[in-house]
């Protein structure tokens, strides 16, 4: 169970990072839709390749990669429109170990980890 680490404020109201251990999601029925590079830390430079998938229902995901590292996932259900919870977030590995361990809430921010600084 992910205990709550930090707390940011998004969209007028408190959000938690949570830590613990998260899979990423199912691309079994989505189709990818997109690919493009941006910016993951800030800096101006488009050092991530991300890639957007949708599904049927019109829930979609994004998957960040840097210097060939997949680091983060996210997943957006328009099922579930709570901006948190087990339809809506965004996992991280923080560490480049491969494991994500890291849970926001959409509303809150994200960056490149350090280890692929």
């Amino acid at each position: 169970m992910a205990a709550p680490l930090a707390l940011a404020v998004g969209a007028g109201q408190a959000c938690a990072m949570e830590t613990g251990t998260y899979q990423p999601p199912d691309l079994s029925k989505f189709l990818l839709i997109s690919e493009e590079d941006g910016d993951g830390d800030g800096d101006g430079v488009k050092e991530t390749h991300i890639l957007r998938y949708r599904n049927l229902e019109g829930d979609s995901i994004f998957s960040m990669t840097t210097k060939g590292r997949l680091w983060a996932w996210s997943l957006e259900s328009v099922a579930n429109p709570a901006v948190s919870g087990p339809g809506n977030y965004v996992i991280r590995d923080s560490d480049c170990d491969g494991t994500f361990d890291e849970r926001y809430a959409l509303t809150e921010e994200f960056h490149l980890p350090d280890c692929l600084k």
